[in-house]
């Protein structure tokens, strides 16, 4: 006898409430570091040198234009990372990380960590690896496709 099929809706409404409980739980242990995990995701994409331009930030986080330029603005005001003109495009701006935002990266990364190692003493560490895989393979599914930065 098998097991009876997962109501689609509720296993997306548990999802969205696990997204919720992390955001908050790893922005909650970051603050004082002033990096949130949208920062995050832009200064570590930055620091990791492939992804300059704005454009393609917002194309490779899956960020719409505006919401990139108000997370970009954010962090250059805290000068954490600075807008030049790109060589090969002079129209166009690439974002780069500065020392300070570098630092500030590496310190929320540590406490990103922490509070998702605290989220997850819920589960063995079979059952760790077992959610890490099955999360992997589900988005692995959306790898490829173009993303617009907009929630369905």
């Amino acid at each position: 006898m098998g097991a009876p099929p997962v109501d689609p809706t509720a296993l997306g409404l548990l999802m969205f409430r696990a997204h919720q409980l992390a955001r908050a739980k790893a922005n909650q242990a970051a603050r004082p570091t002033g990096i949130e995990l949208q920062h995050a995701g832009v200064l570590a994409t930055v620091q990791a040198g492939q992804i300059r331009s704005q454009r393609e930030l917002g194309t490779a986080l899956g960020i719409d234009k505006s919401t990139l330029v108000r997370i970009v603005d954010d962090l250059e005001r805290r000068h954490l990372v600075q807008r030049r003109r790109a060589a090969n495009d002079r129209r166009a701006y690439e974002v780069v990380i500065t020392e300070e935002g570098e630092r500030r990266l590496q310190e929320a990364d540590e406490l990103f960590r922490g509070a998702m190692l605290a989220l997850l003493e819920v589960l063995d560490p079979r059952e760790q690896h077992q959610l890490h895989d099955l999360l992997a393979r589900f988005v692995a599914q959306g790898q490829g496709e173009e993303t617009t930065g907009t929630e369905h």
